[in-house]
């Protein structure tokens, strides 16, 4: 019994890491700290949109600490689900 067991243990433990992550793997971020995708909803198919609205955003006159709220709402605008759409404007 003890043998099943500190084997079982160790594998539970590597399937739980491996789930985990999993989850970064398919996120992508951005330069400010927002990410976008998860488990369900690949980041990777955001790639345009996250190049875009890097570009759109450094080209803007945004002061620092508006940037990563900005970017959010870009990348929303262009049709990537965000936490919390409040605020952003559609345009």
């Amino acid at each position: 019994m003890e043998g099943a067991l500190n084997r079982f243990l160790p594998a539970t433990f590597l399937t739980a890491v491996l789930a985990l992550q999993g989850c970064s793997v398919v996120q992508i971020s951005d330069r400010y700290g927002n990410t976008y995708g998860g488990f369900y909803d690949h980041g990777g198919q955001y790639a345009w949109q996250l190049q875009t609205c890097d570009h759109e955003i450094a080209m803007a006159t945004f002061a620092d600490p508006q940037k990563k709220r900005a970017m959010e709402c870009c990348m929303w605008r262009h049709g990537v689900p965000i936490d919390d759409a409040t605020g952003c404007v559609a345009g």
